[in-house]
């Protein structure tokens, strides 16, 4: 239950702008290494607080979506409207000024006068009501600022206020200083700025075309029927991108019979890395809800053994229903328990195995903008730890010429490159396969210059990923 919102089986009723005040407070009162999903925080607070519309729905998750993504700037132009007083804002009333700051400077359908009114009647409810006349200026004055510099300028920082060209890029584009400057550093301030303005874009919906129960050109005909505009997808054969699309997925023609399953093209090349055979015994060590594991049975035709495992139960249970979804049969789900401590019945047990292991997930800001305001320079560290402890804890699994795939969705060369640099240094029978004698054709040109495969966001490209192929290379005696 929500605290604060409902008193034992009563709902107090609230407005969309409040409940997303509520969950705005909810999320950044929590420890950065702590904080659910933002989604299912969202949809937590929505289920406890209902029933809503699903008009309202949208517009909750709308306004705290673009809050998050655009906090950095938010608070900038609030800051910069406060100068000494900025100290007296409490949380409650920061929160409800950013949701008006972001109507005003990013949603066009809304009138600035809802977007004023609705902020000050926020303030007004709480304990904060002598707050509201600021809140009103602050708005404002800010509706004024767009009115006469039209929403692009508007957005942008003022060239009075001193700010360094990083610093500044890191406001504009709203991510952490310390993450865009190591950009900086890697791709150039160019590079840095399109992958920012790629990090601020919602993507499109993605599908893999289940191949097992319809062909692509099928389900694009029926989408096309049901006036759904769908194309297919630039580098994987299955995919099919759904531009403009906000409702379920479940609402799609098609899905609850399962044609389809979400993933973006990126993490269905990273099943292609992992090139599975029919009637090979593979295991899938980081399943999660399933999006690959899911992927490499339709690849290998649901012929084979594919041994599923997750730290996290809900996601298995979560694949579990996939597969159901999608009829695959030769999945089975294994408790992560009987990979804790070494197990002489699986040493030399599989063909292949993938490890989309635990990483930052910066390669997809996109989809979850809370990730840059999660992460820390000290949280790389950590992660780092995490994923050679998988890579070498696994190796006695493989079989003699097996093929391990090393994914992880995001960009920092620590959880990518030098973590499987480090492992090869330290298993010289192992070594590093091609990702292009894996891949389809079309995906040719996302390889780096040692094999890997390297997806950087663009504003019409998949997420950030990063794999490697790696070959167990000498005969068990």
């Amino acid at each position: 239950m929500v605290q604060g919102l409902n008193s034992g089986k009563t709902k107090r009723r609230i407005n969309t702008r409040q409940l997303a005040a509520s969950i705005l407070l909810k999320w950044e009162s929590i420890t950065q290494i702590k904080r659910p999903p933002l989604a299912q925080l969202t949809e937590d607070f929505l289920e406890d607080t209902g029933p809503w519309s699903v008009r309202d729905r949208a517009l909750v998750r709308e306004l705290v979506f673009g809050v998050v993504r655009w906090l950095a700037l938010l608070d900038w132009h609030i800051d910069s409207q406060l100068i000494s007083r900025k100290k007296r804002l409490s949380n409650i009333v920061r929160s409800h000024l950013r949701i008006g700051v972001f109507q005003i400077l990013f949603l066009d359908r809304i009138p600035f006068s809802a977007a004023v009114n609705e902020a000050v009647k926020g303030v007004k409810s709480s304990n904060h009501a002598w707050a509201s006349g600021l809140v009103n200026a602050v708005l404002r004055r800010l509706a004024e600022r767009r009115e006469s510099l039209g929403p692009e300028m508007a957005r942008r920082c003022d060239e009075t206020m001193g700010l360094d060209t990083v610093e500044r890029l890191a406001i504009e584009q709203s991510h952490p200083f310390w993450m865009v400057s190591r950009w900086v550093d890697r791709y150039g301030l160019e590079g840095t700025g399109s992958l920012c303005m790629a990090n601020n874009i919602q993507p499109p919906l993605t599908l893999r075309v289940n191949t097992l129960t319809v062909t692509r050109d099928k389900a694009l005909k029926v989408l096309a029927d049901h006036g759904i505009d769908a194309v297919p997808g630039r580098y994987a054969p299955e995919a099919i991108i759904i531009s403009g699309y906000s409702g379920s997925p479940l609402a799609i023609p098609g899905f609850k019979k399962g044609w389809f399953q979400v993933q973006d093209e990126a993490a269905q090349l990273v099943s292609y890395c992992l090139a599975p055979r029919s009637h090979e015994i593979i295991l899938d060590a980081c399943a999660g809800p399933g999006g690959k594991t899911t992927h490499i049975a339709q690849l290998i035709e649901d012929h084979g053994i594919i041994e599923a495992t997750d730290r996290n139960d809900a996601r298995l249970e979560l694949l579990k229903e996939n597969k159901e979804r999608l009829g695959i049969k030769c999945i089975s789900c294994i408790p992560f328990k009987l990979f804790n401590t070494r197990r002489p019945e699986l040493e030399g047990r599989y063909h292949r195995i993938l490890v989309d292991a635990p990483c930052s997930g910066i390669g997809v800001i996109r989809r979850h903008p809370d990730i840059k305001w999660n992460r820390t320079r000290a949280s790389l560290s950590e992660l780092v730890c995490q994923q050679s402890s998988l890579l070498n804890g696994l190796t006695p699994l493989i079989r003699s010429g097996g093929i391990m795939v090393y994914a992880v969705c995001t960009l920092e060369p620590e959880e990518t490159r030098e973590v499987v640099e480090d492992f090869l240094s330290g298993h010289p029978q192992w070594g590093l396969v091609a990702a292009g004698n894996m891949l389809p054709a079309e995906a040719s040109s996302l390889l780096d210059k040692n094999g890997f495969l390297v997806t950087v966001p663009e504003l019409q490209g998949p997420d950030g990923f990063f794999a490697a192929i790696l070959r167990y290379q000498i005969i068990r005696n």
